[in-house]
């Protein structure tokens, strides 16, 4: 329903008919009118926004301006955000950091060698793999805590070392690791499962759009942004950061990929509502930011 759902807001939104909406979102005559009495303030709220949207880019730079900040809720004293989000579950340990073997190819290498790849081999992916692709993504080097403040560094830039950042992954082909979707613990170096059912990657390939490679690969990266953790330092500029740290982010997964004789692509194209869906985010505490597959070359 949640496919039909968007749909259905979509060409309502820019004025379909009745029949029009019915026929795009392939709905029933009931489902139409349940939609009609639950979202229609949705609805209203989205042809409201559509003609900021046409020129959100601009403006968007235009007002992430130091001329038009304040003072931050860290100035004010409010309390600081939790560094790495609290989440229950077992975590399941990853080869330790210092135990990975390192690499025999050059970073010079890596770098001339970097390509999007979009295919890949049958060859699954080692933990040692998948734990030094996370070493050198997102894995948390230092952790420390003052009078309200958190903070973690890591082997990524990130702007005030906020990390805005949390991990997720869909293991699709990692030896030793049962398919599913994990999150990934950047202080304990350990994923904790949250879902292994069959139909979890059938919807992150539905919500990427029917990228096969997200599914075909040996594991697919979801990057997700808290935003407020940097909010609370840098407002709304922070916005601009978060996409800037995400690219920093994604060529370091390039890079490590690389290293194991991997290659990755970094996706973009995302339905934003199917992919904090499959996670279970509300898209505006958290959301999905930044897709990447991996896999054998």
């Amino acid at each position: 329903m949640q496919e039909k759902t968007f749909y259905y807001l979509y060409h309502k939104a820019r004025g379909a008919s009745r029949e029009q909406v019915m026929e795009a979102a392939k709905l029933s005559a009931e489902e139409y009118d349940q939609l009609e009495q639950s979202r229609g303030e949705d609805v209203r709220r989205i042809q409201q926004d559509l003609p900021r949207a046409a020129g959100i880019g601009p403006d968007f730079v235009r007002l992430t301006r130091y001329i038009y900040g304040g003072s931050s809720d860290q100035e004010q004293g409010k309390p600081c955000p939790e560094a790495v989000k609290a989440r229950s579950g077992e975590v399941i340990q990853l080869p330790a950091v210092e135990r990975i073997p390192a690499p025999e190819i050059s970073l010079r290498q890596a770098i001339s060698q970097r390509r999007s790849l979009r295919k890949y081999s049958d060859q699954p992916l080692s933990l040692e793999e998948l734990s030094f692709m996370l070493w050198a993504t997102s894995w948390a080097r230092d952790f420390r805590s003052g009078k309200n403040i958190e903070t973690t560094f890591r082997n990524v830039p990130s702007a005030g070392s906020r990390h805005p950042f949390e991990c997720y992954l869909l293991v699709n082909n990692v030896s030793h690791l049962a398919a599913g979707l994990y999150w990934y613990h950047p202080l304990k170096h350990g994923l904790v499962s949250l879902e292994e059912s069959d139909d979890i990657a059938d919807h992150v390939l539905d919500g990427c759009m029917g990228q096969e490679m997200v599914v075909r690969s040996a594991v697919t990266f979801i990057l997700c942004a808290r935003p407020y953790r940097a909010v609370w330092r840098y407002q709304q500029r922070s916005y601009r950061y978060l996409y800037v740290d995400a690219g920093h982010w994604g060529q370091n997964i390039h890079l490590a990929a690389e290293a194991v004789g991997a290659g990755a692509c970094m996706v973009g194209a995302f339905m934003d509502e199917k992919m904090n869906a499959c996670l279970g985010l509300d898209g505006e505490e958290e959301f999905v930011i930044y897709v990447a597959p991996v896999g054998k070359k």
